[in-house]
């Protein structure tokens, strides 16, 4: 089967493989990029997973939460250059988004993209749109604006929000805890620093779903093969190694970077202010 050039640069840049090794996958996979991602991983030539289904591009990542806790959003706006990203008009127009996005009703524990919302009457002055509201920011500033992404989380727990880098990389968390006293808001701080600077992707091996696993151990079981190791020991070894994936992208198994003697877990246990984090979103510039 033949593959296009632009499926070989998107494999490519998902995977950090070669071209080459990435069309061969791609006509071994029959043009399933999953599949082929598989077929490198095993084969040892995926370098560490990248997230590219977007390319990079200027913006800001913005984060609000109510001040009573129980409604936030993190939203991502792009636009041309970071010289605009900078700017005041733009950092207004952000804040504009995110203050429409918690003050509507319809979006509610809603997750999209900017053309989901955009034909929304606009919360201050409902004679135009969220979509009018942003073209005419792009006609003052001079470059094109996009909402490229958004999640709102309503609960009964509570919030906490967390902006790195000048809005480079947002969190928002969920969690549950005794009270909301400053000890308790500077853990859940730390954990907020945590999830922005090691991205993980689960809070406990528990909410990993089991298709996750199973695809893991699949591919680390045809690694060892592949490296030939005896079958008696391989599943000894997928295990292993399926202790380390835990480790990277399970946030209550990731050495905490504070004190890395420690997980994040045995933090939150050894602190008693009994937190419970209950989920997260974490947002970074270029759709990371």
């Amino acid at each position: 089967m033949g593959v296009s050039i632009e499926e070989v640069k998107r494999l490519r840049e998902m995977t950090g493989a070669g071209m080459l090794d990435c069309k061969k996958a791609l006509e071994e996979a029959g043009g399933d990029i999953e599949k082929a991602k598989e077929i490198l991983r095993v084969k040892g030539l995926a370098k560490a997973e990248k997230k590219a289904a977007r390319e990079t591009r200027e913006g800001v990542v913005q984060v609000k939460v109510s001040g009573d806790k129980k409604r936030g959003v993190i939203l991502e706006v792009n636009c041309e250059t970071d010289f605009v990203a900078r700017n005041e008009e733009f950092r207004k127009l952000v804040d504009l988004i995110a203050d429409h996005i918690l003050s509507t009703d319809k979006n509610r524990n809603r997750e999209g993209e900017g053309k989901d919302i955009e034909d929304q009457p606009f919360f201050m002055d409902t004679s135009k749109t969220l979509g009018d509201v942003i073209k005419e920011a792009i006609a003052k500033i001079g470059e094109n604006i996009r909402l490229s992404r958004f999640v709102r989380i309503d609960t009964e727990n509570s919030l906490h929000s967390y902006v790195h880098g000048g809005g480079r990389i947002g969190v928002i968390l969920e969690f549950r805890s005794r009270g909301l006293d400053g000890d308790v808001l500077r853990v859940v701080q730390d954990v907020a620093l945590q999830i922005a600077a090691m991205r993980p992707e689960y809070v406990s091996v528990e909410t990993v779903p089991d298709e996750v696993i199973d695809r893991e151990r699949r591919i680390l079981r045809e690694q060892a093969l592949r490296e030939g190791k005896p079958e008696h020991i391989i599943d000894r070894i997928v295990e292993g190694k399926l202790r380390k994936f835990y480790e990277e992208k399970v946030l209550m198994e990731q050495a905490f970077i504070k004190d890395e003697n420690r997980t994040v877990k045995e933090m939150l246990e050894s602190s008693g202010s009994g937190i419970e984090i209950l989920r997260f979103v974490r947002f970074e510039i270029g759709g990371l």
